[in-house]
C-alpha cells in the first residue's frame, strides 16, 4: 500500500497556509477563523474528533500535519486515537486540499500525490492501478543500492532521486531521461563486474551489454528480452494512447524496477 511522503505533506501544509482561514489567523479574528475551518472540515468529511482538537492547535498545520503522519495527534480529551484514525484524517485533509481551485500549489500537491502512488476519486485518496508507487520504489532501491557491489553508486543514486523529483514536479520527459540514465549506469557497472569475473569484453552500447549479461549467465533469456523491451520503451518518444503523465510514471517505475532487479541478482551472482 503506498504512503504519503513528507515531500507531499510539506506542499499540503503550504496550501493550507494559503487558505482564507490562515489569513484570518494573522489578523487575530479568531471567531472568523474558527467558523471557517469548522465549516470547511465538516463539509469535507473530517471526523468529529479531529474537528474538536484542531482549534486547540489554533489550526497550525505545520504542527497538526506531522502529528497526523506520526499517529500522535490526540483527541480533545487527550486520549490517543492511534495511527489508523490519524491517517484517515490526514488523507481526507489532503483530498480537501486537492479540491481547492484558486491556489497554484494545489497542482504541485496533485503531482506529488501521484508520485506517492495515489489519485483522488469520490472524495477519497485511492491507490493508482497497480501495486507500485514511485516513492516507495525509490526508497527501497536507494537502500539496496547503498550496500550493492556496483561502482558509481552515488552517481546512480543522484539520477534516481532526480527522476522522482522531476516526475513529482510534472517534468515527465526529464524524469524519464534521468531514470533511463540511472538504469544505463547500473547496466554499465554490472557489465564491468561481469567482464572482470569472466575475463572477457562485452562490446559497447546497451544493445551489446544486455545480451552480454545473458551470455555470462547473469540474465536468463526471458530476462534479456524483458530488459531489451523495457529499454525500447524508455528510448521511444512516442506512445500513442498514453498521457504524458502516465508515460512519466510508467517510465520511472519501469527503470527503478529493472534497476532493482540488477541489484538483487548482483547480491548472489557478482
Amino acid at each position: 500500500m503506498p504512503e504519503l511522503s513528507p515531500r507531499t505533506l510539506g506542499i499540503v501544509i503550504r496550501v493550507l497556509e494559503q487558505m482564507p482561514g490562515a489569513a484570518w489567523s494573522e489578523k487575530s479574528t479568531h471567531v472568523l477563523q474558527r467558523d471557517y475551518w469548522q465549516r470547511k472540515l465538516f463539509q469535507e468529511g473530517l471526523p468529529g474528533w479531529f474537528r474538536k482538537v484542531a482549534p486547540s492547535y489554533n489550526y497550525n498545520w505545520s504542527i497538526i500535519v506531522p502529528l497526523l503522519l506520526e499517529g500522535d495527534l490526540k483527541a480533545a480529551d487527550d486520549a490517543s486515537v492511534g495511527d489508523v484514525l490519524c491517517h484517515v484524517a490526514l488523507r481526507r485533509l489532503v483530498v480537501m486540499v486537492l479540491a481547492e481551485k484558486d491556489i497554484p500549489d494545489v497542482e504541485a500537491v496533485r503531482l506529488s500525490v501521484q508520485a506517492d502512488g495515489f489519485t483522488s476519486a469520490r472524495k477519497e485518496l485511492v491507490p493508482i492501478d497497480g501495486p507500485v508507487s514511485v516513492e516507495q520504489e525509490k526508497s527501497r532501491l536507494l537502500a539496496d543500492l547503498k550496500v550493492s557491489k556496483l561502482g558509481n553508486k552515488e552517481v546512480i543514486a543522484v539520477h534516481v532521486k532526480d527522476a522522482v523529483e522531476h516526475f513529482a514536479n510534472g517534468k515527465n520527459h526529464s524524469a524519464i531521461g534521468e531514470a533511463r540514465t540511472a538504469l544505463e549506469s547500473a547496466i554499465d557497472e554490472t557489465v564491468v563486474l561481469l567482464e572482470e569475473m569472466h575475463n572477457k569484453k562485452s562490446g559497447g552500447g546497451i544493445g551489446n551489454k544486455i545480451p552480454f549479461m545473458e551470455e555470462t549467465q547473469f540474465l536468463s533469456s526471458d530476462e534479456t528480452s524483458a530488459f531489451l523491451a523495457a529499454w525500447g520503451f524508455l528510448c521511444s518518444g512516442n506512445h500513442p494512447g498514453i498521457s504524458t503523465e502516465e508515460q512519466g510514471r510508467i517510465g520511472v517505475i519501469l527503470s527503478l524496477e529493472f534497476l532493482q532487479l540488477l541489484i538483487i541478482k548482483g547480491k548472489t551472482l557478482l
